[in-house]
């Protein structure tokens, strides 16, 4: 994804269609990610909810259905295949995925290449092509999920991947990764180290379970610090901060919290009124490219009271 946003700075990619992926919103690094999709000819998104992407970018929004409202499969990180069965009709105009894409391949001329009539017949075209998962039908899935590999509609499934022996070989070949440390460093003026995540209260970025009544648990994004900091400091627990990095800032309270060193921060990212990742950095791993939402060296300044206003 990160790659794809270079390319739409740059011009190289002119259009982008979104599922289920609140890019704006999620993506580290917000100011590279708004170039990015400022670039772009056009953006699609295709989403339960008009979220950041669509409310600030998008060009047309495909409403989906849930999980709820439609047939399908699920597969887990233990490559397990579990029945998803629709319990009641799609809201409004949403529709299941599968039926949005296959509607506008129609629109497009080309409806001979997604001529389907359910989820379980896309499915059967998939494990047609894929012999690990050829075994696992509708109807075997009925009493239970399966994982692959599962090569026939006899065999059980493999719960175990890695018995006796791994796909290269009877051994697995294992390579040192060199520690290459971050050039996110803290300085004086930016003395604390500020680490983001997520939260037990809400689902990934927020865009499902803040409209939910999960949003009375947390209802908004806070930044945690140590108590020997928040002393040293003088702020008090629920202040509001202004927290600013070398890219960006944003307001939130103030928890106090033993969880936390000294010296560092966290703070989660669902609340689009706060929009954490206005702060976060554009660096990346080297290997996989992931974004760098771990580290980001910021400073706080109070903002509640005018007079008591000051650089921390």
């Amino acid at each position: 994804m990160l790659e794809m946003m270079d390319a739409a700075a740059t011009g190289k990619l002119k259009a982008l269609w979104t599922i289920g992926y609140d890019i704006a919103f999620t993506n580290a690094n917000f100011g590279g990610t708004e170039r990015a999709l400022c670039s772009l000819d056009l953006v699609i998104v295709q989403d339960m909810f008009l979220n950041e992407t669509a409310g600030r970018f998008g060009s047309i929004f495909l409403p989906a259905a849930s999980s709820f409202e439609r047939d399908g499969t699920f597969m887990n990180a233990e490559r397990r295949l579990q029945r998803i069965r629709q319990a009641i009709k799609p809201r409004g105009d949403s529709r299941p995925d599968w039926k949005i894409i296959s509607d506008l391949a129609a629109a497009m001329g080309k409806a001979e290449f997604f001529n389907y009539q359910s989820a379980e017949e896309i499915w059967n075209e998939v494990r047609a092509v894929w012999p690990v998962g050829n075994g696992i039908t509708y109807q075997r899935l009925e009493t239970g999920g399966l994982q692959w590999p599962c090569p026939t509609e006899s065999d059980p499934g493999t719960k175990i991947m890695h018995r006796e022996t791994f796909s290269i070989g009877p051994r697995a070949k294992l390579r040192r990764v060199s520690y290459h440390p971050t050039s996110e460093t803290v300085d004086d003026e930016f003395p604390f180290l500020l680490i983001t995540g997520k939260t037990l209260y809400q689902f990934n970025a927020g865009t499902m379970t803040m409209r939910t009544p999960n949003a009375q648990l947390r209802s908004t994004d806070l930044l945690e610090i140590s108590p020997e900091d928040a002393e040293r400091l003088q702020l008090q627990e629920g202040e509001r901060v202004r927290v600013t990095s070398r890219y960006g800032s944003v307001s939130m309270p103030v928890r106090i919290t033993d969880v936390v060193k000294r010296g560092e921060l966290f703070a989660t990212f669902h609340d689009p009124a706060v929009f954490v990742n206005h702060i976060t950095s554009p660096h990346r791993d080297q290997y996989v490219k992931s974004p760098e939402y771990k580290v980001t060296a910021v400073n706080l300044e109070t903002i509640e009271v005018p007079r008591r206003r000051r650089t921390l």
